[in-house]
């Protein structure tokens, strides 16, 4: 067996809430660890993160101050000063947000870094105007000095590299995969979430997400409220954190619907969760294509998308409805759905659609050991 190849990630945080950790993380744990190894160069860390999991993984977490951030000459004398120390321990670095990290792929081309992969995982530079301007002018330099080109989708290829990359083959898609398996339908969880959560035979509504402008929840609570008018006999159910979260609890006063919505917050068992929602939602303004997506689907869930997130998203059960169409017709278009279905062997169907992370991680790491 030959030397572990060693790959340098750099995302913008290691945190739990970061999409982008999440699938870093799953690939991390299926990979082949005997032949390929995850570090970390990232700014300081934060307390809910997955710094501990990755060093039990036998990766290696390098930080810089995230005094850097604010000040490229700073980060730049950093970046330099790690790869004067580490540059013989990596051949491939991959690149994972938009963000001022891009100053690390010309450092790190500058160092004879070899392979440079810069991921693409949404199809908006930020849901911030500022920060939004900013990343656009940081796109030119970044596409020039990567010379691999990873997208979650299509779409999100598309937007970040442009056309004529895409079209010419030169964009690998990295599907973000999850382990279906654990996502599987058990009736045995369902039930005892429902209980938990005081739910009987009333429609369960469902939504997992971070409370921020992204995820659009004002809109889905106004779909809600019309939903309720029609049908009494349901309940909304949010997971999550974030931001926004009491501006939603202030909505839902307002609509005079707290007693039919729950916020359960940060939650580990989303898996169980979604074994217990009859219908899930996700009426984002902007996705990649998101991993909750994948998850409800391997559910069997009957999933509600807004026409603004990638086509690729939709693998089984699903419904687009644009953003611009009233509440009245998603809260139609999501009453008439029929979600009393066999959902026990959806997780096969997206395992077969190229979500199964065991399979994914799999061609992942043949690209990496190609990089060799």
């Amino acid at each position: 067996m030959g030397e572990r190849l060693r790959i340098l990630h750099l995302p913008n945080t290691l945190s739990k809430k970061s999409g982008i950790m999440s699938f870093i993380m799953n690939y991390y744990r299926a990979i082949d660890k005997d032949k390929i190894q995850f570090d970390f160069l990232v700014f300081d860390t934060d307390e809910d993160s997955y710094k501990e999991e990755i060093i039990k993984l036998g990766g290696r977490v390098y930080s810089i101050s995230r005094v850097a951030s604010k000040n490229p000459f700073f980060i730049q004398k950093e970046i330099n000063k790690f790869f004067n120390k580490h540059k013989n321990e990596y051949k491939v670095i991959h690149y994972h947000a938009i963000s001022i990290w891009h100053l690390a792929l010309n450092i790190a081309k500058k160092h004879g870094i070899k392979h440079r992969i810069s991921h693409s995982h949404a199809t908006m530079y930020s849901d911030n105007k500022l920060s939004a301007i900013r990343n656009r002018m940081l796109i030119s330099q970044m596409k020039k000095n990567a010379n691999h080109y990873f997208a979650c989708s299509e779409a999100a290829g598309r937007f970040l590299y442009g056309e004529n990359i895409l079209n010419d083959g030169k964009v690998n898609i990295i599907n973000n995969a999850v382990d279906c398996s654990k996502f599987k339908y058990d009736k045995i969880k369902r039930d005892k979430i429902r209980k938990e959560l005081g739910v009987e035979n009333e429609l369960l509504i469902g939504h997992v997400g971070r409370f921020n402008e992204q995820k659009n929840h004002l809109f889905l609570i106004a779909i809600f409220k019309y939903i309720l008018q029609k049908e009494p006999n349901t309940k909304l159910i949010l997971v999550g954190e974030g931001p926004l979260r009491e501006a939603v609890e202030e909505k839902i006063e307002i609509l005079k619907i707290k007693n039919n919505v729950t916020i359960l917050g940060k939650r580990n068992d989303v898996a169980d969760i979604l074994c217990a929602v009859d219908i899930f939602l996700l009426p984002s303004l902007f996705e990649g294509l998101p991993f909750v997506g994948v998850e409800a689907q391997a559910s069997g869930l009957p999933i509600v998308l807004s026409e603004s997130i990638t086509k690729e998203i939709g693998l089984n059960n699903y419904t687009f409805i644009s953003l611009e169409a009233s509440i009245e017709s998603w809260a139609n278009k999501i009453l008439s759905l029929n979600y009393k279905i066999d959902r026990n062997t959806s997780y096969r169907k997206i395992m077969e659609e190229g979500f199964d992370i065991y399979k994914e991680s799999f061609k992942l790491e043949k690209m990496y050991l190609e990089m060799r």
